[in-house]
Parts: C-alpha cells; sequence; structure tokens
C-alpha cells in the first residue's frame, strides 16, 4: 500500500514542473495521499485492533477475496500461449498508438451549450454577426513614447493592412481606420491626386497673372506723368497772376475812388489789369493743356494699378501654399528630399517668396491712399478752374462797365475783387493737391518697376510647378499612410484616437475579426501568423523598440494549446520514467517494470482512442476537451501503477516456483481486488456524466476505458504474456536448434 501511494504521490508531484497554472493545482493531491499515508499507517490500524471482525459489519464473512476465475483462465491462455496472445494485443493496441491525434478543443462555451444566458447572448451574435465578431482578437502595441503623431501611425497603419491580407483575417480596425476601413484622404496617392490638381490649378493662376502683370506694366509704361512738374509750375503763375491781377483791381478801385481829377492812378490801374490779364490767360492755357495729358496719364494708370497689385497678393499667397505644400511633401516622403527638382522647386519658392516681402497689403493701402488724395486734387481742381473761369468772364464784364462808366466800374471791380479772391484760393488748393499727385506718382514709378522682377519669378515658378508636378505625378500609387496636423487635432479624430489609444497615447490596439471560429484550429494558426506579422511591422520603423502581442478569446486559447501540450509531453515522460523508477525499486527487476509501464502507456492511448471515435468521430466535434488528455494519463497512470503493484507484491511472493505459474497465483489471488478497485473507480467516474459538462463526460469515459482495458486485457493478459514470453522465445529457438542438430545428424549418416 505504501508503494501504491508513493507512485501516486510522485505521479502528481511531477505537476509542479507544469507552465500551467490548472496543471500545477494537481499538486494538491500529493498533501491529500501524504495524509491518506499518514492515516494508513496510524489510524487504520488502531480502528482495525478495536473493531475487529466487526469493521466488516453488517457482513459476518471477514474472508478474504475468492480467487478471481477471469483472471486466473486469463493468465493461464496467456503463459500457455505468450507469443499468440502478446501479438493480438499488439495487433488491438496498435491502431490506437499509430492513429491516435491530439486534436484539443478549447471552446469553453460550446461545451456549456446553450442552456446558460452567457452561452446564449455568444451564440445569437455568432449566429447573426459571426462567430469572430463575438471574440475578436486585440494586438497590443506599447512603446515608451506617444504615438499620436504621423510616423507613428504610418507604422501602425502598415500593419494594418499587412493583418488584413493574413488568410483567416476578415477585418482590422485601428486607429488610422476605426471602422475597419480605409480613409482614403490619409493616403499618398489620393493626396497627390488632390496636390497636382491644386498645382496644375496654381500655375494656370501664375500663367494669368504673368500676363495680366504684364500687360498692368505695359499700361503703366504708356502713361506719360513727364509734365505734372510743369503742371505744377503753371498752377504757381497762375496763382502769382492772380495775386497781381488782384493788386491791380484794387488800384484801380482805389483810383476810381479818388475822383475824375486822378486820371493817371486808374490809366495805371487798367494797363496793370491788361498786362496780367494776358498773363493769366496764357498761364490757363498752359494748366488746362497739361492738366489734360495729366488726367487722361491718371485714368489709365489708375484702370491697371490695383488689380496688379491684387494680382500680386494672390501670387505671394500661392508662393506661401506651394512652400508648405514643398515642405509636407518632403516631410511625408523623405526620399524626394534628395530629388533634384524638388531642391530647386524649394530654393526657388523661397527666393519668390523673399522678393516679394515688401509687397504688402499695407503697402498696397498706401497706395491707394495717394491715389484717392490724388484724385481729391483732380475734383478740387476742377471746381477751381471752373470758378476761375466765372470770375474771370465777370471780370471782363466789368471792364466793359469801366469804359461806360466810372461810377459802375467802382462797383464792378469790387465784384472782381472778391471773385479774384476765391480763385486765389482755389489755386492754392490746386497746387497743393498737384504735389501730392506728383509724390504718389513717383511710388508709381517703383511699382512698375518691381513688376519686371516679379514677372521674370512667376515664369519661373510656372516651370517649377510644371516639373513638380511631372515629379509628383510618379507618387500616385503609393499607399503611405500620412495625416495633416489639422486631422490630428479634429474633435471627431480624437474619438478615434481615446478609442484606440491609452490617455497618454503610448499604447494603441488593432481590433482584428477572424473569419474563422475563434476557437478552431485554423483560427489558432491565424494568431501566429498574427503575432509574427505584428513584431515583422515593427522592425526598422520608428517603433523598432515597442512590445506587441495578441490578446482574446483565439490568443488566449493559442497560447494555451502550446503550454497544455508542451505540459503534456513533458508530464508525460516525468510521470513515465518516474513511475518505471518506483516499479523498478518495488519489485526489484529489469523487465517486469518495463511492461507494466508499457501496459499503462497502452491503456492511455487505448482510452484516447476510443474517446476520440466517440466524440470526434461519431459525434462530429473538433476535437476532445484540452484538459481531458493530461488529467487522464496522470490518473490511469497513477491508478494503473497501483494495481500493478498489487499484482506484482502478489507475485513475489511465490519466489520458489516457475515464473509463469507465479504469475497465475497472482493474478488469480489479486484479481478480485483490481476488478473491485476499478469498479468502484468507474462508477464514481461515471457520476461524472450527467453533469452536462462535455469536460467532465469526455474525462470519465476515458478514465473507465483506460482501466477497464488495463484490468480485463493488459494486465490478465498482456502482462503475463510478456512474463512467459522470454521462456517461449527460448524453448522456440531451443527446438529449432535441436531440429537443426537432428537434421544435421541425419545428413552426416546418409
Amino acid at each position: 500500500m505504501a508503494y501504491s501511494i508513493v507512485t501516486v504521490f510522485i505521479a502528481f508531484l511531477a505537476l509542479m514542473f507544469s507552465e500551467s497554472p490548472i496543471y500545477r493545482s494537481g499538486v494538491v493531491v500529493v498533501i491529500g495521499v501524504t495524509i491518506l499515508l499518514l492515516e494508513i499507517l496510524t489510524l487504520t490500524p488502531f480502528i482495525m485492533k478495536i473493531l475487529g471482525t466487526k469493521l466488516f459489519w453488517p457482513s459476518k464473512n471477514a474472508g478474504g477475496h475468492k480467487p478471481n476465475r477471469y483472471w486466473g483462465k486469463a493468465s493461464f491462455i496467456a503463459v500457455k500461449h505468450p507469443i499468440i496472445t502478446v501479438t493480438l494485443i499488439l495487433l488491438i493496441i496498435a491502431p490506437a498508438l499509430i492513429f491516435h491525434q491530439e486534436k484539443l478543443n478549447f471552446d469553453t462555451v460550446g461545451e456549456l451549450g446553450n442552456q446558460y444566458p452567457s452561452s446564449k447572448a455568444i451564440n445569437l451574435v455568432a449566429e447573426h454577426f459571426g462567430k469572430g465578431q463575438s471574440m475578436p482578437a486585440e494586438v497590443v502595441i506599447e512603446n515608451g513614447k506617444a504615438m499620436d503623431n504621423n510616423a507613428s501611425m504610418a507604422v501602425i497603419d502598415n500593419i494594418a493592412q499587412r493583418l488584413e491580407k493574413i488568410d483567416g483575417v476578415g477585418k482590422v480596425s485601428s486607429v488610422t481606420r476605426p471602422e475597419g476601413k480605409k480613409m482614403e484622404d490619409f493616403y499618398i496617392d489620393k493626396q497627390m491626386i488632390t496636390v497636382t490638381d491644386g498645382l496644375s490649378q496654381t500655375q494656370d493662376g501664375v500663367d494669368q497673372i504673368n500676363a495680366g502683370l504684364k500687360t498692368a506694366q505695359e499700361k503703366l509704361g504708356s502713361a506719360d506723368f513727364s509734365k505734372v512738374n510743369d503742371m505744377v509750375d503753371g498752377t504757381a503763375k497762375l496763382e502769382n497772376g492772380m495775386a497781381a491781377l488782384t493788386t491791380g483791381l484794387e488800384k484801380i478801385q482805389n483810383g476810381i475812388g479818388n475822383g475824375p481829377d486822378q486820371p493817371e492812378t486808374l490809366a495805371n490801374g487798367i494797363a496793370t489789369i491788361e498786362k496780367n490779364l494776358s498773363q493769366m490767360s496764357s498761364g490757363i492755357s498752359t494748366l488746362s493743356a497739361n492738366y489734360g495729358k495729366m488726367q487722361a496719364g491718371y485714368a489709365e494708370m489708375g484702370k491697371n494699378y490695383q488689380q496688379a497689385a491684387q494680382a500680386l497678393l494672390g501670387v505671394k499667397s500661392a508662393i506661401a501654399q506651394m512652400q508648405t505644400l514643398v515642405a509636407a511633401l518632403g516631410q511625408s516622403t523623405p526620399s524626394v528630399q534628395r530629388d533634384r527638382n524638388y531642391l530647386a522647386l524649394s530654393q526657388m519658392t523661397d527666393r519668390l517668396s523673399s522678393s516679394l516681402k515688401q509687397i504688402t497689403p499695407e503697402g498696397i493701402n498706401t497706395l491707394n491712399s495717394n491715389y484717392n488724395e490724388t484724385t481729391a486734387g483732380f475734383k478740387t481742381a476742377n471746381a477751381n478752374l471752373s470758378k476761375m473761369a466765372g470770375g474771370l468772364s465777370q471780370m471782363a464784364d466789368g471792364l466793359k462797365k469801366t469804359e461806360t462808366g466810372l461810377g459802375q466800374a467802382s462797383d464792378g471791380i469790387g465784384k472782381i475783387v472778391t471773385n479774384m479772391n476765391d480763385v486765389a484760393k482755389g489755386l492754392g488748393q490746386m497746387k497743393l493737391g498737384q504735389q501730392q499727385l506728383a509724390s504718389g506718382l513717383s511710388g508709381f514709378k517703383q511699382f512698375g518697376d518691381k513688376l519686371s522682377d516679379v514677372n521674370r519669378g512667376l515664369k519661373q515658378i510656372s516651370d517649377g510647378l510644371g516639373k513638380t508636378n511631372d515629379y509628383l505625378a510618379q507618387l500616385k500609387t503609393e499607399k503611405t499612410f500620412h495625416i495633416p496636423k489639422e486631422a490630428l487635432t479634429n474633435k471627431d479624430f480624437k474619438k478615434a484616437l481615446d478609442t484606440y489609444m491609452s490617455d497618454d497615447r503610448k499604447v494603441t490596439k488593432l481590433t482584428v475579426v477572424l473569419s474563422d471560429d475563434p476557437y478552431s484550429n485554423q483560427a489558432l494558426d491565424t494568431i501566429d501568423k498574427i503575432n509574427n506579422t505584428a513584431a515583422a511591422g515593427l522592425k526598422g520603423t520608428v517603433l523598432s523598440k515597442a512590445d506587441s502581442g495578441t490578446a482574446g478569446t483565439s490568443a488566449t486559447t493559442n497560447d494555451m494549446n502550446h503550454i497544455l501540450s508542451r505540459d503534456l509531453a513533458k508530464s508525460t515522460v516525468i510521470v513515465t520514467i518516474s513511475v518505471l523508477l518506483v516499479l523498478m525499486l518495488v519489485i526489484r527487476s529489469f523487465w517486469p517494470p518495463v511492461f507494466i509501464t508499457a501496459s499503462l502507456v497502452g491503456a492511455y492511448y487505448t482510452a484516447m482512442f476510443v474517446i476520440n471515435s466517440i466524440f470526434l468521430g461519431m459525434l462530429g466535434y473538433e476535437g476532445i476537451s484540452s484538459f481531458v488528455p493530461f488529467f487522464s494519463f496522470i490518473i490511469i497512470v497513477s491508478l494503473g501503477v497501483d494495481y500493478s503493484i498489487f499484482l506484482m507484491m502478489r507475485y513475489k511472493e511465490y519466489p520458489l516456483l516457475d515464473p509463469r505459474e507465479a504469475i497465475i497465483l497472482a493474478s488469480r489471488h489479486t484479481g478480485g481486488v483490481i476488478i473491485s478497485a476499478v469498479i468502484i473507480l468507474g462508477g464514481t467516474f461515471a457520476t461524472l456524466m450527467p453533469s452536462g459538462m462535455l469536460l467532465l463526460a469526455e474525462l470519465a469515459i476515458a478514465v473507465i476505458t483506460g482501466l477497464a482495458v488495463l484490468c480485463f486485457i493488459l494486465l490478465p493478459f498482456f502482462l503475463p504474456g510478456m512474463i512467459a514470453l522470454p521462456e517461449a522465445l527460448e524453448k522456440i529457438f531451443s527446438d529449432k536448434k535441436k531440429e537443426n542438430l537432428v537434421l544435421e545428424k541425419e545428413s552426416s549418416k546418409r
């Protein structure tokens, strides 16, 4: 009994080497069997001593088990015909070993059925949206720095594109594609279409501006402003003549006022008037001619300079926008920064922007102010010329009246003097306006000189835009992700950032909807591809130091599959070797422990073959519940080795008998005990089947099958047959040798 408990102790102690916490939890059985051993060594003998035969109450039969006929006959047949027995058993067990397939199923929802709220909800989602939608996988990337920038998002989107191409992936959602679809406006190929169209329109606009500025330059060049200073001089002379005329008129008036006895005073005044009237008439003619030329040139200039000024401001704005586009192109496509055309275009836009720096809205406003003041001067001059013409007419009338009567002359001259004072004031205002006009026209001259430089720059811009457009047209097939800064700060895009990134923007996720059942083997293979693709997508990028992994039902299932498969393989080896060593220690022999160990392994694989045939072949399940193979192996081996020790310990009680006879007697006397133990344990496991849990049903069938095969086939037939096999083989070889000797003797006699 102690040896049996030791084997169970070792079998379950081996679970501490498992990676799975669930498997490691089986180590608790070690505590149980340790306490059981202490109880058997202490409490059980005490109770047996106290109660004696009453221990078996209400039965009064305290005798041991009777010899078991089945085991006795089975072992007798096996010992009598070991070769046939072993061969038949191997033919039965071999298919289980050869055709065994370890197909595990991690679908805990499927094992629950459709009778619980959680499984009902998942099944409803799976029915209407697909199982992949109900349990998607999530690729998580963690970086040391925030990833809410264009460079990092380009890497994330590239990974999303790679994941989407994997067979078994239905849809991928990320911060760059929140709804699982590409945002086409955030890709270079689409942006290049907009940029090239904009550059084409800009080039057309620059050509139109250039043509308009040429026309403006020609008009400004044809305008004649050379007589402006002559006009100012003529106005000054006219003003002086007016002053002298006024003085003469005042003298005439004074002369008239002195009476008719002083004719010299009157004559002198009339002579002065005639002389100044002649000068004034000449000055008015000159003023009128120059003023007409100036007004024509000024009107022609007014038609063109404002259009040219606004056109220049438009050119300046277009060049600024083009600088922004050129800079954005260099950032999104680093390789273009080494292109000769790109560098030439960048330098050209910088030079043109610098040359147009002086053309500002403030300067244009100043020019407009001068133009408006000049226009006001023209109006004033026109009004004063009208007044002056009227005054001269009145003066002529007054002189005529002077001829008819000196009495009336005094009144007429008084009116003339009054009108001449008004004319003199008008001439002063007109002279001030003409001076402002001359100052303003000098600004237009500088403006005209700048137009030629601007025209040459616009020609270079147009040529550069053409070359740039040709170059950018080659990038229309580039699928690189590029998000403008304006989009990053957009409140709608911020929702995507909050959904797919952590608050510090250092962790992001990509939601992957699988096209297969998340628990299927196809989905598990897809998870491996997803992990490899994500890791490869990060290498050599700005996120090369970031960590990545996949979460979700399929990812957890995939990891558990790897862990449990490793645990099963490792535990199988450890437990098998441990049991073999314990058996060698107990039996103090080599081959019987090997035969027993082979029986235990054969019982396990037969049990797996049976449940695979039932649940995979007949019922159509995808695989056996993930925990069944592991615990089935531990239970079958640990309990099976107990039964084997019972048999072998009785076998060792007959050291003087032939091994064949000893194993028959041992089998006959221990068979009943082992069968009783198997029936009791089988009944215990059978109670798990009505639970409705597929895991428990599979485990119960596996354990019952394994122990039944061990109890009714392997231990009563295979083990005795293997014990008798060496002697049988030796006898065959001996008989063969004797036969050969006989044949040799007969051949020698002949």
